[in-house]
C-alpha cells in the first residue's frame, strides 16, 4: 500500500513547475541605506514567469543590522507607472532579524503560508521592507542592470522614506535591486484522470482483499 500512495504523491508532484527570475547583482554592492531608521522599503518590478505562488524570495545584502521582511507587492491601482502598492501584499517572509554580512552575500528565505497566486506574464514588485520592525544598521543591496541577463522587462527600481512605507519618493530605471523569485506552481490534474486514477487505486484495493480473504 505504501508503494501505492508514492505513485499518487510522486503523480501529484509530477504536474507541479516552477520558475525562478534572478536579476543578478552585475553591478555589485550599491543600494544604500535600507533601515528601519533610514529608507524604509527597497522594491524592484519584475514580471512572474509562470503561474503560481512565490515560495522563496532572494536579495543581495551587505551590512546589517535592521529587521525586514522579504515581500510581493502589486503595482498601486494595478498600474506599473504608479510603483509598488505596499499594502497589497500577495507573498511575505517571516521577519528577518540580526543579520549583519561583511560583503555582499545572497540571503533567501521561504515565504509563510497565505501567499496569493501569481499570474503570468502580469507585472508584480519583489520588496525589502523595514517598516514597523526593529533592530539597527543599515543594507546595501546589490544593483542590477536594467535589461540585463536576459530579462527584458524594463524593470525599475522605488524606494521609500516613509515610515509607513505607503509613499515612494525615489526610483530609478538603472541599476535596479538585485534579487530573486521563485514561483511555484501546482497543476491539478483534468477531472477525468483523477477519476481513471481513483478507479485504478479502488481495483488495486480490491483486488488486494480478494486475495486476503
Amino acid at each position: 500500500m505504501k508503494n501505492i500512495i508514492g505513485l499518487v504523491v510522486c503523480f501529484f508532484a509530477a504536474s507541479a513547475n516552477a520558475g525562478l527570475i534572478t536579476k543578478s547583482p552585475d553591478l555589485g554592492d550599491f543600494w544604500n541605506p535600507l533601515s528601519s531608521s533610514g529608507t524604509y522599503i527597497y522594491a524592484n518590478s519584475f514580471v512572474a514567469d509562470s503561474n503560481g505562488i512565490a515560495t522563496d524570495l532572494g536579495v543581495w545584502l551587505n551590512g546589517g543590522s535592521s529587521d525586514f521582511v522579504l515581500q510581493v507587492f502589486s503595482s498601486l491601482g494595478g498600474d506599473l507607472n504608479n510603483g509598488p502598492d505596499s499594502s497589497s501584499i500577495l507573498a511575505s517572509t517571516s521577519v528577518i532579524s540580526g543579520l549583519s554580512f561583511p560583503s555582499l552575500t545572497y540571503f533567501e528565505q521561504s515565504t509563510i503560508a497565505g501567499a496569493i497566486d501569481l499570474i503570468a506574464n502580469e507585472t508584480y514588485w519583489f520588496g525589502a521592507s523595514t517598516v514597523g520592525l526593529g533592530g539597527s544598521g543599515p543594507f546595501n543591496v546589490g544593483a542590477h542592470t536594467q535589461n540585463s541577463g536576459g530579462i527584458i522587462d524594463n524593470g525599475t527600481f522605488w524606494y521609500s522614506n516613509d515610515p509607513t512605507g505607503t509613499n515612494f519618493d525615489g526610483r530609478s530605471l538603472t541599476p535596479e535591486m538585485a534579487f530573486t523569485v521563485n514561483i511555484a506552481s501546482v497543476h491539478v490534474p483534468e477531472p477525468s484522470t483523477i477519476a481513471i486514477l481513483g478507479l485504478g487505486l479502488a481495483g488495486i484495493g480490491f483486488s488486494r482483499k480478494k486475495k486476503v480473504s
